[in-house]
């Protein structure tokens, strides 16, 4: 797999999931993410809801 796109950290620490990471995890508005640590990667996946 390889890189999508790259976002900047603001002052704030806050940054944009870039839209073509959006539409490939299918994410919009209100929904949420998991961050996880994988073999020293970063892995973000989306939160499934009962």
């Amino acid at each position: 797999m390889g890189t999508l796109t790259d976002t900047k950290v603001s002052e704030k620490n806050l940054t944009t999931v870039p839209k073509p990471v959006r539409n490939f995890l299918d994410v919009g508005a209100g929904d949420r993410v998991e961050w996880h640590v994988e073999d020293g990667q970063i892995v973000v996946r989306k939160l499934e809801t009962e």
